[in-house]
Order: structure tokens, then sequence, then C-alpha cells
């Protein structure tokens, strides 16, 4: 590999990026990346600062930077928003689950009331157990667990985000 491909691996630079830094057309660094051309002194003076700047830093860990310290604070804000966005809903889930069940069981009983009412009053037997089956299917256990897997998303949203805090 020719240096200034690897110098350009390491700065993530597209040729024409190290052509405009190396003063040279982006065709003759191609040509000199396959072997077809030389560099002019001028070029290979340049290069050589990279080699010089490269070796000066390796081994060490890159030091943070402005850019780095703002997206830095950047993220922990959209991560505290996060977190306070994920714990409301997931407040709000946990009470539409916990109605849910209450209306569930709640639908129970009048069914068996409905039942208990059909020797009676079969017309008004009729209306309650009707009532009774559409509120268990609406809030019945199919509809219950989708709301408990929907919760459970929202946890496992908030344990992943208080990771991504903690590093």
């Amino acid at each position: 590999m020719k240096l200034t491909q690897l110098f350009r691996n390491q700065l993530g630079l597209s040729q024409e990026m190290m052509a405009i830094y190396l003063a040279i057309t982006k065709s003759r660094l191609s040509m000199y990346e396959l072997g077809k051309r030389e560099l002019p002194n001028v070029t290979l003076t340049k290069l050589a600062e990279l080699a010089v700047f490269f070796d000066q830093h390796k081994g060490s860990e890159a030091q943070p930077t402005d850019v780095n310290n703002n997206q830095e604070q950047k993220l922990n804000e959209f991560i505290a928003v996060q977190i306070e966005d994920l714990k409301y809903k997931k407040l709000k889930e946990e009470r539409l689950l916990d109605t849910m069940q209450k209306k569930h069981n709640q639908n129970i009983v009048l069914y068996k009331w409905a039942q208990h009412v059909q020797e009676t009053n079969t017309t008004l037997a009729a209306v309650l157990m009707q009532q009774a089956i559409k509120g268990m299917e609406q809030n019945g256990l199919l509809n219950q667990t989708k709301l408990e897997l929907k919760l459970e998303g929202i946890k496992s949203q908030l344990d992943y985000i208080h990771n991504l805090k903690e590093k």
C-alpha cells in the first residue's frame, strides 16, 4: 500500500481531498498510488510532514477537543431528555395497564352478576352480558399482554439509555 493510501485511510480522506492537501491533481495522485508515476519533491515533503505527525501521535490517546466536549454535552442533554420521556411513557403505560386490569375484573364480576340476574330478568341479563363481554374483550388478556410487551420495551430502552449514560 502506498504511503498516500495509508495516510488517507488514517485520516478518512478521499483521493480528491488528499490531492488538494498535496497540491496535485487527483489523477496524478491516482497514478502514483497505482505505481505509474512519481510524486514531485514538494509533495514528498508534505507526505514527510504527515509521517512526522503520525509518528508523534502514534500510540497516544486522542485528546478531547472543543468539538468533542460540545458533542458530549449535547449527548448528555439528549440522554437526559430521553430518560425523562421514557419515564413518562412508562408511567403512562403502567397506569393504563392498571386501569385495564381493573376494568377486566369489573367486567368479569358484571358477567357473573348478569348470569345471576338471568333467572329473573332475561332482558336486563342480556344487556349486562353484552356489556360485560365487550368490556372483557377490550380489556382482556390479549390487550393486557400487548400493553405489557410495550411496557417491557420501554423498560429495555430505559436500561439501555442508563447504560449509555454510565459510559
